[in-house]
């Protein structure tokens, strides 16, 4: 990289950015709660969110849906014109294929990465330049071809400090600069708490967590707010199947099983009559929680895996107890009458 490209450009911080005549003054940055997630996401845990074995059980348990996956939503766009064609069987199965394929695209599941630690990293202190000028001073690499997230942005204070920049002005940086389809330069004010709550109430998950995806990294401590917020709304209400056959089940599952929740979802896949998920979910869970006393052996029996299960990690272990039981009778009496 070139001298001449380093270091591009500085905007003064003063009242706001002033670029173009936009003020950032109203851009609204919230409060990080420390009770948005229980544990806390090291590079290890991201690690085994990315394995291989751990995502083919997240895959299985989001049970893809075709028609879900591409049903009709609201966009803001006009929806494609239909085609109608005559076609053969072969054609007909060569194109379902085609579509489950891409159902499994749509589907690909958003990252879950540690918060960025390098934010605001002091870098120099000069003090012969104090009081140089009142306002602060934002130098940006404008290269093109560099990711925002490798980006250099820092800062240089009246004081003489010269700072990596913070989450929010490498934020609205990167928008100026190089903005991003459908990501906004002000924050939506759908992500303060007092207007997320109704949207939780009201079932608006998807829209929700699909709108976190767009408008912040993935790194960003609003993400985490926001989306772990979300799952926790949904693990309580158990509207589990809202997100069925989205990109977003699957890391809700993992956030539970890293937080050591498991005891809402089993009770519903019980009450649901989804007895393989229950032995997925368990599955899922001894892969990321180490030093389980139970013991995941297939030659097993699945009930006596999952009683074990109830007795070492969950908290409510009467309801799921009488679940499982009511489960084994529905079952029983099922087989009793096919044979």
């Amino acid at each position: 990289m070139t001298s001449r490209n380093l270091f591009t450009s500085f905007y003064r911080f003063k009242n706001g950015y002033k670029h173009k005549c936009k003020s950032l003054n109203n851009i609204t940055f919230y409060s990080f709660s420390s009770q948005s997630h229980d544990r806390e996401i090291t590079k290890e845990l991201s690690n085994k969110f990315f394995a291989e074995p751990v995502q083919n059980l997240l895959f299985k348990l989001t049970h893809v849906d075709v028609q879900k996956a591409f049903r009709k939503r609201f966009t803001g766009q006009n929806p494609d014109t239909p085609i109608y064609k005559f076609m053969t069987t072969a054609e007909i199965e060569k194109m379902q294929a085609e579509v489950n394929i891409k159902a499994k695209e749509k589907v690909q599941m958003p990252p879950i990465v540690p918060l960025r630690t390098d934010l605001g990293q002091v870098l120099e202190i000069n003090k012969d330049i104090i009081g140089f000028d009142s306002a602060k001073f934002v130098f940006t690499d404008i290269t093109f071809g560099i990711s925002d997230k490798r980006r250099i942005v820092v800062v240089r204070e009246p004081d003489g400090t010269l700072r990596k920049a913070n989450e929010n002005e490498r934020h609205a940086v990167n928008q100026i600069y190089f903005p991003q389809s459908g990501r906004e330069l002000k924050h939506p004010v759908m992500f303060d708490d007092n207007n997320l709550k109704p949207l939780l109430e009201n079932g608006d998950y998807e829209f929700i967590l699909d709108r976190a995806c767009c408008q912040f990294e993935p790194d960003d401590k609003n993400y985490h707010r926001v989306v772990f917020s979300t799952y926790k709304h949904v693990d309580e209400s158990k509207n589990y199947h809202i997100l069925e056959s989205t990109r977003h089940l699957g890391p809700l599952l993992f956030y539970l099983a890293f937080n050591k929740k498991p005891d809402n979802f089993l009770l519903y896949c019980l009450q649901t009559e989804r007895f393989d998920d229950v032995i997925l979910f368990i599955q899922l869970y001894t892969k990321i929680n180490q030093g389980l006393e139970i013991e995941l052996d297939d030659s097993k029996d699945q009930f006596k895996l999952i009683e074990d299960f109830i007795s070492t990690e969950c908290i409510d272990k009467v309801n799921l107890e009488e679940a499982l039981k009511s489960y084994t009778t529905r079952n029983s009496e099922t087989l009793s009458k096919q044979n």
